[in-house]
């Protein structure tokens, strides 16, 4: 099984109740699957992955998701990117603070 990846920047807000609004840059990497047919163009793959990205970018995640954590948002690129008939198996966000989270697919 090959699989390819993506990567893209997301610089978005959130606020919890114990803080005060604040923000964050993401690096986001998904992985897919190559189709049946063995192909895959990486190129193609990223130019979608930027459009999707639009959806959180230069956002309040408070208006995007019902928690706005960076778990939530692997999970949120997760269905979006299905959305568009790929087939994910990880969504990475890195923080540059030496924290993120991995949410593998089967």
């Amino acid at each position: 099984m090959m699989t390819i990846w993506a990567e893209c920047i997301v610089s978005a807000a959130h606020r919890f109740a114990q803080y005060d609004l604040h923000g964050h840059t993401y690096t986001v990497r998904v992985s897919v699957r190559e189709s049946d047919d063995g192909f895959l163009n990486a190129e193609s793959f990223r130019d979608e992955l930027m459009r999707i990205r639009r959806g959180v970018d230069h956002r309040c995640l408070n208006d995007v998701l019902v928690t706005p954590t960076m778990e939530e948002l692997a999970r949120w690129f997760a269905r979006e990117v299905r959305k568009e008939g790929f087939d994910v198996t990880e969504v990475q966000i890195i923080r540059p603070e030496g924290v993120g989270c991995r949410l593998t697919l089967a």
